[in-house]
């Protein structure tokens, strides 16, 4: 199954910053959870919690203690022991490693500038990742420019994004979905945000 079918049926993943967090996360609408805090031993049983409730996890790898964003031991880590679904990260060859241990490969891009979006349009080139994460994801204009680019890789707007009217403008720009903290868009579905339809 492709990335784009795994989220694209729900606009919003739960960015998971603490793991105080995490029953309100299984208690959602949400099916994916981004685990974007925490350590090494206390995401193994989260991970668990997850795939029990028939949810899916992704590990942002620079974000998680213990594990290193540059090793591709860690893949293996998390492919084997962990058992996610995927990562992501803003480094490449970390992404190719995911891909192959079969792990899906998140391209977590910081869209700070002109410069910063045609870099990253040229590493989506070349990297072909299963999913692409663009922050701050409150920018319409860049969600669109990316959204553009491709019609086969799922755009994730991720950061800033904490009102419904945010959310809402960057599904309308092109966004596939939406990776929040704000746990009260955790319980929104597409009806929610678009009564009348996109």
């Amino acid at each position: 199954m492709t990335l784009l079918h795994r989220i694209g049926s729900k606009p919003i993943i739960a960015a998971v910053r603490k793991l105080s967090e995490l029953n309100a996360a299984l208690e959602s609408k949400v099916d994916n959870v981004f685990f974007m805090g925490g350590s090494a031993s206390e995401i193994i049983p989260a991970v668990t919690q997850v795939r029990n409730a028939g949810k899916h996890s992704f590990i942002h790898l620079d974000l998680v203690r213990g594990l290193s964003s540059t090793d591709k031991e860690t893949i293996e880590f998390v492919a084997d022991h962990l058992r996610a679904d995927g990562i992501v990260t803003p480094k490449s060859h970390m992404v190719k490693a995911a891909k192959q241990a079969g792990l899906y490969g998140i391209l977590h891009l910081f869209v700070i500038d002109s410069l910063a979006v045609d870099n990253g349009l040229k590493m989506i080139d070349q990297l072909e990742p299963d999913g692409i994460e663009i922050m701050p994801g409150v920018i319409p204009k860049v969600i669109e420019t990316y959204a553009a680019a491709t019609d086969t890789i799922p755009i994730i707007a991720s950061g800033l994004i904490r009102t419904m009217d945010e959310a809402r403008t960057a599904l309308n720009a092109g966004a596939t979905s939406l990776s929040v903290s704000e746990t009260a868009l955790w319980r929104k579905s597409f009806q929610d945000f678009f009564p009348d339809g996109m």
